[in-house]
């Protein structure tokens, strides 16, 4: 069988059910285990482990530096320049937000990413 979501070939026996559809691992971990942006007990967790040395990952540093250099970026455009899908992107925005190292705000009607410190983007 293949897998209603990517079309990858499993097992009958590995399928996993969520949302009504039959998918693999993958896609199960994927849609049941979205990070989100707006968690504030994941907020809460990040200032109160800011002090224990905590790093990015190099795709969050890329992120970080692409939005210093070029400012407030719609996500898709950024995800595209960062030649990343969009489930990627989140999943890597997640902490930044987390840690309050990026936001979302809207910018003449548009939703774009920018640093926190930058204040109004």
């Amino acid at each position: 069988m293949k897998c209603e979501l990517c079309g990858a070939e499993i097992n009958e026996d590995e399928a996993k059910q969520i949302q009504g559809q039959k998918v693999c691992e993958d896609c199960y971990i994927d849609l049941a285990a979205k990070p989100k942006t707006c968690d504030p007990w994941a907020v809460y967790s990040a200032q109160n482990l800011s002090s224990s040395n905590i790093t990015v990952n190099e795709s969050q540093a890329r992120i970080m530096a692409y939005l210093e250099k070029n400012g407030p970026t719609p996500p898709e455009k950024l995800a595209e320049d960062m030649d990343m899908s969009m489930d990627d992107f989140e999943r890597e925005m997640a902490p930044l937000r987390h840690m309050e190292k990026v936001r979302a705000q809207l910018q003449d009607g548009r939703k774009v990413i920018c640093l926190w410190q930058q204040g109004q983007c």
